[in-house]
């Protein structure tokens, strides 16, 4: 399809975004267009969802007041970060007196999965106080203090990283979206550079790729 739009004219290889979700099928998707195509032909957008958005935002992360130099983190060293930070989040429930450490894991997948469905701190907080408000004796009190303890220890693994000038995966895209939805001039830029995006596996999007 790729090899179509260039050589009929209908597209400069630069119009072109195609994206996968992972690097190895990237890579053979890469392979496979250049011998296809002419040699010499450059200006390609092939990749993964999340270093698509790692490329926008070394460019344009300044637009949102993040560092365009930020470090991103693996999965071992966001753990090591929040446990390094640990006594900045106020938790009870989520920090058992055994074992503090105990939750630091399943804490970042969730914090990971509220991005997967672009769900920002701020609208996470919002939804906990409002639980709060409405709840009754017959409510269940502690689960309404887990959901505000979720939410305040998620908006504070926010502001840590950007204070520490920090990215993990999960925020690659919740930025871009972020970056898009605040500066609608750099949104229609990227909208007239493609003329075309081809997604692999399409229906495998989660909801926060789907929205990018």
């Amino acid at each position: 399809r790729i090899k179509r739009l260039i050589s009929e004219g209908l597209a400069k290889p630069e119009e072109i975004l195609a994206l996968t979700f992972t690097e190895k099928a990237a890579q053979e998707m890469e392979k496979r267009v250049d011998i296809a195509l002419p040699y010499g032909t450059f200006g390609l957008w092939i990749s993964t969802f999340h270093s698509f958005c790692d490329r926008i935002l070394r460019g344009e992360a300044l637009n949102i007041g993040l560092p365009s130099n930020f470090k991103l983190t693996s999965d071992a060293e966001a753990y090591l970060f929040v446990k390094k930070n640990f006594w900045h989040f106020d938790l009870k429930y989520f920090r058992p007196q055994g074992n503090p450490y105990k939750f630091i894991e399943g804490l970042i997948q969730h914090f990971e999965r509220l991005k997967d469905e672009d769900v920002s701190s701020e609208k996470y907080l919002s939804f906990a106080k409002k639980q709060k408000k409405i709840s009754t004796p017959e409510v269940n009190q502690e689960e309404t203090e887990k959901y505000l303890e979720l939410a305040n220890a998620y908006k504070t693994y926010e502001e840590l990283k950007v204070k520490e000038g920090m990215m993990d995966f999960s925020d690659l895209i919740g930025n871009v979206l972020n970056l898009y939805r605040k500066r609608k001039s750099i949104l229609s830029k990227y909208q007239k550079q493609f003329k075309y995006i081809l997604v692999d596996e399409f229906q495998d999007t989660n909801f926060a790729q789907y929205q990018l």
